[in-house]
């Protein structure tokens, strides 16, 4: 198998704070790129990019797409734009996204996206629900600041 046969592997922000190996396709989003302030993640940058790092937008249908899987597991307001955007290209190209983040890997495992953990295990997939710590209501989306507007405490997720 050549790398050309592999799947692209598609790098979380943390993958640039850590030197771990990457061989093949690999690719980014320009949020990702946003967030590199310090030397070392714009030192791993150049590195990367001297190995063919593709820096690529998801499309519109591939983000939406995203944001309904990530509704629906209950990640859908834990998920930064950023992640939002690594799901999306990782959708659109068949990639393995390459990340830490627990609500990214399990939106991920959602739309049956292969994930590659870099430090920690791959947790097990999980459906989300809201609901609020005092009166037990459910909800479908996140009230505002998080906070009941029946009982006035607290709205969590909890797993299904």
């Amino acid at each position: 198998m050549t790398n050309d046969s592999l799947p692209a592997l598609i790098l979380d922000t943390s993958a640039f704070f850590i030197s771990i190996p990457v061989t093949g396709k690999i690719m980014t989003v320009p949020r990702v790129i946003a967030e590199l302030k310090d030397l070392k993640g714009k030192a791993r940058l150049e590195v990367l990019l001297s190995q063919g790092l593709i820096i690529s937008e998801p499309d519109q249908k591939s983000l939406m797409t995203v944001r309904n899987a990530a509704t629906k597991s209950g990640d859908g307001y834990v998920l930064s734009e950023t992640d939002t955007d690594l799901l999306a290209l990782a959708f659109e190209v068949h990639g393995v996204i390459c990340t830490d983040d627990f609500a990214l890997q399990n939106t991920a495992q959602y739309l049956n996206i292969d994930v590659h953990p870099m430090m920690q295990k791959k947790p097990e997939m999980r459906i989300w629900k809201l609901r609020c710590s005092g009166c037990g209501k459910y909800y479908d989306v996140m009230p505002a600041d998080s906070i009941c507007p029946i009982c006035g405490l607290q709205v969590r997720r909890k797993n299904k």
